[in-house]
């Protein structure tokens, strides 16, 4: 990846239907892309990123806008500032992910302390720490630079599957018993 070279799609849409740029915006945000200014989104510059954006160009061209996608190029205080808007946006998404841990963690600590010891609630919290994982993995696959919170974020997944172990084995003694 040549980090001076950036993929780019600079757009303009009708004010109305809002869906449409509400729809665009999402797309960007999906697939990783940080808003350098306004209208114009950057991705690491290789062939996936240029069809993504490709494909945004499409559907602005299909809701009466305008887009163009290219190639940019800065200098090295310009890359600079772009990793570092790369990495605070990414380290937003971590953020926000290491907030649904820590809920985590209170969910697994009620249900201990209410002793609601059930295959259910096992269940529920599977899904729930399965969901964080995809998260997590949706988040590290736009992580180009390595973000601070990345190693936190993996850290407190780690920790999320040990609670829910300990709280498996609680519900196995106390069915155990029963």
């Amino acid at each position: 990846m040549d980090e001076n070279n950036w993929a780019a799609i600079n757009y303009t849409l009708p004010r109305e239907p809002s869906r449409a740029r509400v729809s665009i915006w999402r797309k960007l945000k999906k697939i990783g892309a940080v808003n350098i200014q306004q209208s114009m989104w950057i991705l690491p510059s290789n062939e996936e990123n240029f069809a993504l954006f490709g494909n945004i160009k499409n559907e602005v061209f299909q809701n009466n806008g305008e887009a163009f996608v290219m190639t940019l190029s800065v200098d090295e205080e310009g890359k600079k500032i772009i990793i570092e808007k790369f990495k605070a946006a990414r380290n937003e998404e971590y953020g926000e992910l290491i907030e649904q841990c820590e809920e985590f963690f209170k969910e697994i600590e009620k249900e201990t302390a209410r002793k609601n010891f059930t295959f259910a609630e096992i269940e529920e919290n599977e899904e729930e720490l399965l969901k964080l994982k995809q998260w997590y993995e949706k988040i590290a696959a736009r992580d180009s630079f390595g973000a601070p919170l990345q190693e936190k974020a993996k850290l407190m997944l780690a920790e999320c599957e040990k609670v829910l172990d300990g709280f498996c084995n609680k519900v196995y003694e106390f069915n155990e018993k029963a």
